[in-house]
């Protein structure tokens, strides 16, 4: 005897329909991503929140960001910011938020430039500092002078005074891509 096979009771036709809607934790990704987003813009500060031609209530929200200093009270704050910076386009925003990264990312590239020029003048790189003199005439002098006292400072085991001026010099000279 043969077994009744069972009708198939999957009909795929059924399922065509297919849900493009996000799923709730990329909801909730974008979310979090939009409130990061507001805080990140208020830490650039006041004036740059007012002069982002923000929609009154968002601007009002970020500036109030400050303010909140309890955890939960700021958490609430942020959720709030979130949902408010859904209401608009944030294109402009992002592009604000992005090139103030990139003018920390730059700023951060010409500290590191000049920290490695004077390490190189300290660690007794003379060709180099014969460069500098002839490029900065006016203040070769000055550069050779704080590169021996720092040298000194550096054997002797002194704290670093004169390696912090030289820094200075240094930062303040036009920039020269030298490394």
């Amino acid at each position: 005897m043969k077994k009744k096979q069972k009708r198939d009771l999957y009909a795929p036709e059924e399922f065509d329909e297919v849900n493009d809607a996000p799923s709730r934790s990329q909801l909730k990704r974008d979310m979090h991503e939009l409130q990061q987003l507001g805080e990140d813009l208020a830490a650039l500060g006041d004036r740059v929140v007012k002069e982002s031609d923000l929609p009154g209530d968002v601007e009002k929200a970020l500036l109030l960001i400050k303010k909140i200093t309890k955890h939960e009270a700021r958490r609430r704050h942020m959720q709030y910011v979130g949902k408010l910076m859904r209401t608009f386009d944030t294109t402009q925003v992002r592009e604000i938020v992005e090139a103030a990264k990139q003018g920390h990312d730059v700023r951060t590239a010409e500290f590191h430039r000049i920290e490695v020029m004077r390490d190189r003048l300290i660690g007794g790189d003379d060709d180099f500092l014969q460069e500098l003199f002839d490029q900065h005439p006016e203040q070769g002098q000055r550069i050779r002078q704080l590169v021996l006292s720092a040298r000194r400072e550096k054997l002797k085991g002194k704290p670093p005074k004169d390696a912090r001026a030289l820094f200075k010099l240094l930062r303040l000279l036009p920039s020269s891509e030298e490394i």
